[in-house]
């Protein structure tokens, strides 16, 4: 197995949002100044959903931190609907781009109190992903972005094909 550094993430994600200021993609990196390791990358961004035949607009946060106990690059979001209330979990999974089942699903995606905000939100259950990118490493030219490409079919996340290039 093949974890990643903190200062590891780190250097990956300030090429992540320099490359996003680029594509003028909405990255930024928040860096915590009594607390380094609470360092992460959000996004803000609103998308369209389509529900019972009828489009809606949602408001989605993406933030990426580092997990210090799997350390690896971890991956949580928030969905809220116009009226400002939260999505469930089982909204989330009906949401994906890939058809799996419940209890699948909820072994990849939890929700629980995020370790920066200490409040509830939507997470990408860390315990593979230190086996998934061991098998990329070498070859990636980012963490993040060969991270972020592995999760991206069960999130409904659209990651421009630029950040490989």
């Amino acid at each position: 197995m093949s974890s990643i550094t903190f200062e590891e993430y780190l250097e990956a994600a300030k090429i992540f949002v320099a490359k996003s200021n680029w594509l003028c993609d909405g990255w930024s990196l928040k860096q915590h100044k009594d607390d380094m390791q609470m360092t992460y990358i959000t996004k803000q961004s609103f998308i369209q959903h389509n529900e019972d035949k009828k489009s809606v607009l949602l408001k989605i946060e993406y933030n990426i931190f580092y997990h210090l106990s799997y350390g690896v690059p971890a991956f949580s979001f928030n969905v809220w609907n116009a009226s400002g209330a939260l999505l469930s979990l089982e909204d989330i999974r009906k949401m994906s781009f890939v058809q799996i089942n419940q209890k699948d699903f909820y072994s990849v995606i939890t929700q629980q109190e995020h370790p920066i905000f200490q409040r509830p939100y939507f997470m990408v259950h860390p315990c593979h992903t230190e086996e998934l990118l061991a098998m990329f490493k070498k070859d990636s030219r980012n963490i993040i972005v060969t991270f972020l490409s592995l999760i991206t079919p069960i999130v409904k996340f659209n990651l421009p094909m630029e950040y490989g290039l």
